[in-house]
């Protein structure tokens, strides 16, 4: 749909039913399981729905945030947080059936790989910015999908605007966002204060849908460029 909000579809560990009847949440995919009810046994994809939706804000976020986004909760791991690339396509093609224009991908790996690779590439040919967790560990080492070229990467701020000590680093780490929040649902474990490139990557892909908001034809390049603009 072209009218209203730009859409964010979080490509994750799925969505607690508690949040389900949101108003924030336009729809809710179990591309692991396609027909099953949607649950979320870790509660990663939860929290990154609550920060891409803006239902909650990270610390230090500051008075520039943008409202939030209607978001599209998409299951794409299982409990044990494994994924197939299937699993990934069907995930992107819900994503676009129902209007999506960013997808958060708040995960990643060392080990580069053709089929995902590919999924990503599939996703920006269908208009999709992409936008990927540079990772947690500061190597300087590439993570995918966020080190690949259709792909916004993203590190991790501290509250105060400096970099998050266990944010990964390096060329392709295209812009950083606060990374500490303070969430209601736990990931493996208790509601409290979480840190990582997930949750930046989330809140970033707020920032995007916001600037597609105003520019509804913006392209990742102009993107990039807005994004750094408001460091």
């Amino acid at each position: 749909p072209s009218t209203g909000a730009a859409l964010v579809a979080v490509m994750d560990s799925g969505l607690l039913p508690d949040f389900a009847s949101s108003p924030f949440v336009q729809a809710a995919y179990d591309a692991v399981s396609p027909g099953a009810e949607v649950g979320d046994e870790l509660g990663h994809g939860t929290q990154m729905t609550l920060i891409a939706a803006g239902a909650v804000n990270p610390l230090g976020a500051g008075s520039e945030t943008p409202a939030g986004s209607p978001v599209i909760a998409i299951r794409a791991f299982d409990d044990n947080g494994f994924t197939s690339t299937y699993t990934l396509m069907r995930g992107i093609d819900y994503a676009v059936e129902k209007g999506a224009r960013v997808l958060s991908l708040s995960w990643g790996s060392e080990t580069a790989s053709a089929l995902l690779e590919s999924a990503t590439r599939y996703a920006a040919a269908k208009g999709l910015i992409l936008v990927a967790a540079a990772g947690n560990a500061p190597t300087g080492d590439p993570v995918y999908p966020a080190a690949y070229g259709n792909v916004i990467g993203v590190g991790a701020l501290t509250p105060d605007g400096n970099a998050w000590e266990q944010s990964n680093y390096g060329d392709f780490v295209a812009v950083s966002a606060p990374g500490l929040a303070n969430l209601p649902v736990g990931y493996n474990g208790d509601p409290g204060t979480y840190a990582g490139t997930s949750i930046a990557t989330a809140y970033t892909a707020r920032r995007v849908a916001a600037i597609l908001n105003q520019n509804p034809d913006a392209d990742r390049a102009t993107i990039l460029r807005i994004l750094g603009e408001g460091k």
